[in-house]
Order: C-alpha cells, then sequence, then structure tokens
C-alpha cells in the first residue's frame, strides 16, 4: 500500500471540489495545497487521480 495515499473519501472529494485539474488522456489529475497548523507554517500536497471507465 502507497504510504502517502489518499483514504479517505470525504478529503478526495475536497482535493475533486476544490483543486485544480490537469487532463491527459485517459487521466485526469487534481492537486491541491493545504496549509498545515504546525509551527512550521508547512503546507500538504494532495494529489487525485480519476481514470475515465472505460480504461
Amino acid at each position: 500500500m502507497i504510504e502517502n495515499a489518499i483514504q479517505r473519501k470525504k478529503i478526495f472529494e475536497e482535493v475533486i471540489k476544490n483543486g485544480k485539474y490537469l487532463f491527459v488522456d485517459p487521466i485526469l489529475f487534481a492537486f491541491l495545497s493545504k496549509k498545515t497548523n504546525d509551527e512550521r507554517n508547512s503546507s500538504i500536497n494532495l494529489i487525485g487521480t480519476l481514470v475515465k471507465k472505460k480504461f
């Protein structure tokens, strides 16, 4: 299993709704950068992928 995979449907839906998109036929990539609440002011980058049902 991939260590940093998006495992919650709620988080994946947030990436799809609020993210930026890149389409490379037949794959759609959605990107989202979220700020964390720790002292270092770092951010988390989330990537979601969608593939056409045919494939």
